[in-house]
């Protein structure tokens, strides 16, 4: 939780209303800026946005690297066709499940609709949680193009396999620490590919970051981290969502993408969490309650790695939506 940041930006209570209010007064004192709505899933930013967009004639735009994909509607907590009705919503449903979508991609596509829908004179909305993609916009990467190199890929992953993992690891820490302290000493995946892109550029991981943030973000942002507090306020809400989602008919809807999509385990749509859960119930791997509770299981994860990534930014407007009346009174943060 947000407990090193100042009280300055954090603003705390159990109503929210107040929240929301003090979200629509920072906004208010700063027009030109872009609001961004972000944090931990299951927080409530979606319905929050859609109120911001209601009070200001926004338009929402998605971060949110599932509700890119066609027909995955239930499982990404997607916006209803009512809301849609109501408020425009941008970057939904613009790939098939078996295409992919890099931060590259993303980021330079919602460049070009922010900048058009600001010469059109509207306002746009940030919200969604993808924090690679959030990244990729609040910090205006700019991405060096390198290709994909299959034949470096297995040579590097021969290499890798013939050091050993761990042997392969100290001399990413020794090349690049800040690099070695973000990859875990067993993550073959992502250790083969620090040493393709260093085979590529001649640049260390940190060094190509370095680069990207050179020009800066290209808009002026204006973000907010929406949360919960105590944290288990927030895991009682995640499994109450993914109830939801299964009365709601998510093994239905995954049932019927399976069948139009026959090769779907070769798919990144259904890799997603709740959907390559789904998948192994209706495969017969696993029970339904296996599948309900390492869907929840997986979501707290997810929203932890998020709270993680958030915690490191010192650039967040803090909404803290805070039942901890022991803790608030005593001024304890979460």
């Amino acid at each position: 939780m947000p407990e090193k940041f100042s009280q300055a930006c954090l603003y705390r209570s159990d109503k929210p209303y107040e929240l929301f209010d003090r979200l629509l007064s920072r906004i208010l004192e700063d027009e030109s800026a872009i609001p961004v709505i972000t944090g931990p899933t299951a927080a409530g930013k979606s319905r929050m946005a859609m109120r911001l967009a209601l009070e200001t004639g926004g338009e929402i735009v998605s971060v949110d690297a599932m509700q890119v994909y066609r027909g995955f509607d239930i499982g990404t907590a997607k916006p209803t066709p009512q809301d849609r009705l109501a408020v425009p919503h941008h970057m939904l449903d613009i790939l098939d499940p078996c295409e992919g979508i890099s931060v590259a991609t993303y980021a330079e596509q919602a460049s070009g609709l922010l900048g058009s829908l600001l010469k059109e004179q509207k306002k746009p909305i940030l919200c969604g949680g993808s924090v690679q993609y959030l990244s990729a916009l609040l910090d205006g990467l700019k991405f060096i193009g390198i290709k994909p190199d299959p034949d470096l890929r297995v040579r590097m992953a021969r290499q890798v396999d013939n050091r050993g993992l761990e042997a392969s690891w100290h001399l990413i820490q020794q090349m690049d620490p800040r690099s070695a302290e973000a990859i875990a000493p067993a993550d073959r995946r992502r250790i083969i590919r620090f040493f393709e892109l260093h085979q590529q550029t001649g640049m260390t991981k940190t060094a190509l970051n370095e680069a990207s943030r050179a020009g800066g973000p290209r808009f002026r942002f204006l973000p907010f981290w929406l949360d919960l507090a105590p944290r288990q306020m927030l895991y009682d809400r995640i499994d109450r969502r993914v109830h939801a989602m299964l009365e709601a008919g998510l093994l239905d809807e995954v049932k019927g993408l399976m069948d139009l999509y026959p090769d779907f385990e070769d798919c990144p749509a259904f890799r997603g969490i709740g959907y390559r859960e789904a998948v192994s119930f209706l495969k017969g791997e696993i029970s339904a309650s296996d599948c309900r509770e390492m869907t929840a299981r997986s979501t707290r994860r997810y929203a932890k790695r998020q709270q993680t990534w958030l915690r490191k930014r010192k650039d967040l407007n803090i909404l803290l939506l805070n039942h901890d009346k022991d803790r608030q009174e005593a001024g304890i943060s979460p």
